[in-house]
Order: structure tokens, then C-alpha cells, then sequence
């Protein structure tokens, strides 16, 4: 494994060296190890019998390794960062030890050769499969040469089987460390990786942001631009018929008949200029509605006259069928009655050369429906999703601001209610307006 790869993805990953950090987990394991083999030596070598220069060799021996291991862990405290090189100098002195304990205890039939094990699966475990195989090795060498006085009575099926055992920790617990540290590896892969691009995400998310903010700034400024030119041509266009319609009024061979003429076209010019203004300022201000009680047949009775000169002028019919007993509602008069004449008035530009408006009132269930009809030339099916759209119009430039239908829509919101289109080139154009009906409860007025 590359240690220096790990180690850069460690630190990568926000992860510190451990030699930087200080002993981990597995350094108090090794340290535990080496506390148990002292503690249970100590308690051996009490019990064990044994002559008295054999034990004096033994004692002797163990102090040392005792002192050792002390002056070890104090240099690994001490200087952290050399704790591979100083583990390095413990493996090997470790061996060292173990071989002359083995030899003064009887070698092959020596009881310490057990420490080997726990000794190899923890270095193999730590180090890994390569340098687990090569301790594997070095201990079967020194526990034959330890064995080696005694070689005429060795039982070679009992060492084979001893060693195999070493072998076999050695393999597995290798084999583990190495898949472990290859997860652990491909883990701080991952979350390297993810780090990465969860801050590439956020910076993408940032430029996002701003592009979106820089877009509607754009949108808002072309939006704003696109009304400027839309009303100067709707103030315009009237102001030029004013300024016609003036200079014939003040000639002396007009008559009183062409002058109430002109007078009537002027009135209509004023007329067309203080909607293109309502528009713009009902679109702005979007006030919300004063509730009251309202009998919506009376509004759209109002409505009808409001537009009567235009409906005359045009040559179109007129055919209404309101239901009398159709329960108020609470709403605000002024609003719908701006809704229902903005329907009108497009009703009225769809059939330029005359037709048939009809308006008719039904309840359906707690709502009351109202359906505002035409004989026009229709919408065309890709425009009905957008005719809802603040600025959206298919008239001409100077013929309409887009903003009634969107106005429209908002009222109706308020007030709880919905509008549907309906129309098919050719056909006309129906608008279907619904409306919550106002129930008495308690003497006060509710929406249903």
C-alpha cells in the first residue's frame, strides 16, 4: 500500500498524520499486549519452578524487557512522529526476547511460544498481508532456532502444526488489514470526491444564483422597456386622433353635427388613454379587494352599458341569460366589474366586423359560475397558456399593454375564484369565471 497516497488523502480528506496526532487505537492495543505479557510473565515467573540459576537468568531477562518496554512507550510519547521507525527497533528486539525466553524454557516444550501468536496477528493486522507473511517467517525462524538443542526430540508433525498456525494468522489477519485499509482508502476516496464536488455544486449553485438575479434584472428592465413602448404607442396613437380631431373642431366650415362627431372620438381617445394608465397602475399596485356583499348580475349589467358605445359601434349583439335567484357573493363590486369588462372589451376586438356576445349565470354547487362568450376568430391553442402572462398580447404594438388578463386573473385569485378559457380557432372564445357564493351565518357574511 502507498503510505504517502494514503497520507495525502488523509490529508485531503481534513483527516491529520498519526504521527502528527499522536498513539492510536491500535499503539494502546500493542501497549496493552505488552502489559499483559509483563503482568502474566510476573505471576510465571513466581509459580514456575525453577533452579535457582535458571531463575535468576529468567528474572534477570524479564527486568530487562520490562525496562525496555518502559523506555519504549516513553520515546513514542515522547516523539510521536518516529513511531514507525521505533516499532520497527520494538519488532525486532520483540523477536529477540521471545527467541531467548523460548531457549531457557525448555524450547520446543516452551510454554512461551503461545506469545507468538497474539504477537503475529496483531502486527499482521496492523502492518498488513506482505509484512504479516515476513513475521510470520522470521518467527518460525526463531522459534526452530530457539528449538535447536532439542532438535533430536522435536516431533516435526507438532512444529509443522505450530507454525501453520502462525501462518494461518499471519495470512488471514493480513489478508483482513489489507482489505480494511484498501475500504478505508477508497472511503476517503469517495469523500474527497464528494467534497469536491459538493463544493463545486455550491459554487455552481452561487453562479446559478447570480445568473438567475442578472436574468431577472434583465427580465424586469426588457419588461419595463417593452411597457414603455407599449404605452407611449397606447397614449400616443390617441393623442394623435385628439390633436386631429381638434384642428378640424377649430375650423369655422365644421358644422355642430361633425364637431359632436369629433367631440364623441375624443371622448373615445381619452378614454383609450386612461385604460392603457389603469392597467399599467392596477398591474403595479395589485391593491387587495374591500370585501362586500355583491349581486354579481347588477355588475355585469353595469358592465354591458360601460361598453355599450363599443358593442353598438361594432354592430354586435348582445343575448344575456342571468338567473335570479342566485345568491350574493362577497367580492369586491369595483374589481370584478374591471374583470368582466377587460373579457368584454377582448371580446369586442375579436369580432371587428360584428357577432354575438353572450353572457349567461349558473351555480354550480357553492360557486357561481359566469360564462362570457364570443363569435370572434378564437385563440389559437398556443397562445391559451400564456394569455395569462403579465405584457403578453398578440395585438399589434400600440393596440394593448398584456396587462388586463393578467389584472383579471389576480382579482379573481383573490376573491377565491378561477377563470378557464375555452376556445378553437374559428369558434370564438369562451371564459368561464367561478366564484365562491357568500352564506349566512350568524348574521354575518362568509365565503363558502
Amino acid at each position: 500500500m502507498d503510505t504517502s497516497r494514503i497520507s495525502a488523502l488523509l490529508q485531503r480528506a481534513g483527516i491529520e498524520d498519526r504521527g502528527i496526532q499522536g498513539p492510536t487505537l491500535v499503539d494502546y492495543a500493542f501497549m496493552l499486549m505488552r502489559g499483559i505479557v509483563i503482568t502474566g510473565g510476573f505471576f510465571w515467573l513466581i509459580l514456575r519452578p525453577s533452579p535457582d540459576i535458571m531463575k535468576f537468568w529468567l528474572v534477570s531477562l524479564f527486568l530487562i524487557f520490562t525496562i525496555y518496554s518502559l523506555i519504549l512507550y516513553g520515546f513514542i510519547f515522547s516523539w510521536p512522529r518516529k513511531i514507525e521507525a521505533l516499532y520497527l527497533v520494538c519488532l525486532s528486539l520483540d523477536l529477540i526476547f521471545m527467541g531467548i525466553f523460548i531457549k531457557l524454557t525448555g524450547g520446543f516444550n516452551s510454554i512461551v511460544y503461545l506469545v507468538i501468536y497474539p504477537f503475529v496477528a496483531l502486527h499482521s493486522f496492523h502492518y498488513g498481508f506482505i509484512r504479516g507473511i515476513a513475521l510470520a517467517l522470521v518467527s518460525s525462524i526463531v522459534y526452530i532456532t530457539a528449538s535447536y538443542d532439542h532438535w533430536g526430540l522435536l516431533i516435526w508433525t507438532d512444529v509443522i502444526f505450530k507454525i501453520s498456525i502462525i501462518w494461518l494468522l499471519a495470512g488471514f489477519l493480513g489478508f483482513v488489514s489489507e482489505k480494511e485499509k484498501y475500504d478505508r482508502e477508497g472511503l476517503i476516496i469517495t469523500q474527497t470526491r464528494l467534497g469536491f464536488l459538493q463544493h463545486e455544486l455550491e459554487k455552481a449553485y452561487k453562479n446559478l444564483q447570480d445568473v438567475k438575479s442578472h436574468v431577472e434584472q434583465s427580465e424586469k428592465l426588457a419588461s419595463i422597456g417593452r411597457l414603455s413602448a407599449e404605452l407611449a404607442h397606447e397614449i400616443n396613437n390617441p393623442l394623435d386622433g385628439i390633436k386631429n380631431c381638434l384642428s378640424v373642431i377649430k375650423r369655422e366650415s365644421t358644422d355642430a353635427g361633425q364637431k359632436k362627431k369629433y367631440f364623441e372620438l375624443i371622448d373615445e381617445a381619452l378614454y383609450d388613454i386612461e385604460k392603457a394608465v389603469r392597467d399599467l397602475l392596477d398591474y403595479a399596485k395589485r391593491h387587495d379587494p374591500v370585501m362586500e356583499d355583491v349581486d354579481l348580475a347588477s355588475v355585469l349589467k353595469r358592465t354591458i352599458i360601460m361598453a355599450e358605445y363599443k358593442l353598438q359601434k361594432t354592430g354586435i349583439q348582445v343575448e344575456t341569460f342571468f338567473d335570479d335567484r342566485l345568491p350574493h357573493i362577497m367580492g369586491d363590486s369595483h374589481k370584478l366589474q374591471e374583470v368582466f369588462f377587460n373579457i368584454v372589451m377582448n371580446a369586442i376586438d375579436a369580432m371587428p366586423k360584428g357577432g354575438r356576445l353572450t353572457i349567461e349565470t349558473g351555480k354550480i354547487g357553492n360557486f357561481i359560475d359566469v360564462k362570457i362568450m364570443d363569435t370572434g376568430v378564437g385563440i389559437p391553442q398556443e397562445h391559451l397558456s400564456k394569455i395569462f402572462q403579465p405584457f403578453y398580447t398578440t395585438k399589434p404594438l400600440g393596440e394593448g399593454t398584456g396587462l388586463g388578463l393578467s389584472v383579471s386573473l389576480d382579482i379573481i385569485k383573490k376573491h377565491n375564484g378561477a377563470i378557464d378559457v375555452y376556445s378553437k380557432v374559428g369558434d370564438g372564445a369562451i371564459f368561464s369565471i367561478t366564484l365562491p357564493i357568500a352564506m349566512k351565518e350568524s348574521k354575518e357574511l362568509k365565503i363558502v
